[in-house]
């Protein structure tokens, strides 16, 4: 039959035996067997890049709509109609400028008290109205 080692795996190449390879006088000893290749798309910095880049995505948004809310709280005045993030349609009829809440008449006789934060903007039946007697308004005085 063939030879009795033919299930014995080859010698590493450059070797010969299990003798310890000998470094060459004026070369670097080897690097464990492999050269060393740079990680794919520039290693660490670019994993840095993918992890922070979201987050500084969502760090922006929420400032601006915070921006926003604090914007449209200033602006509130008594006898504004708004619109609260549950959907409930009213006319502010008491505000304090200390306070963080602000009592709204959501029907004749109805007043509830509700945060400042809780108000999601102008009612847009209300603001489409003005605008609507702005322009009649304005035809109006042409004529």
């Amino acid at each position: 039959m063939a030879s009795s080692n033919w299930f014995q795996p080859n010698a590493a190449p450059g070797r010969a035996g299990n003798a310890p390879a000998t470094p060459v006088e004026g070369q670097p000893p080897p690097s464990g067997g492999q050269d060393a290749q740079p990680a794919p798309f520039g290693g660490g910095a670019f994993s840095f890049l993918i992890l922070a880049l979201p987050l500084l995505l969502i760090f922006v948004m929420t400032r601006s709509q915070s921006k926003k809310q604090k914007q449209l709280e200033s602006n509130l005045k008594v006898g504004d109609r708004v619109v609260t993030q549950s959907g409930l349609l009213g006319k502010i009829i008491d505000i304090s400028p200390n306070s963080p809440r602000v009592k709204l008449e959501i029907a004749p006789g109805v007043n509830v008290q509700i945060l400042k934060s809780a108000i999601q903007g102008q009612d847009p039946g209300e603001v489409a109205a003005a605008d609507a007697k702005v322009a009649d308004a304005a035809k109006d005085k042409k004529s």
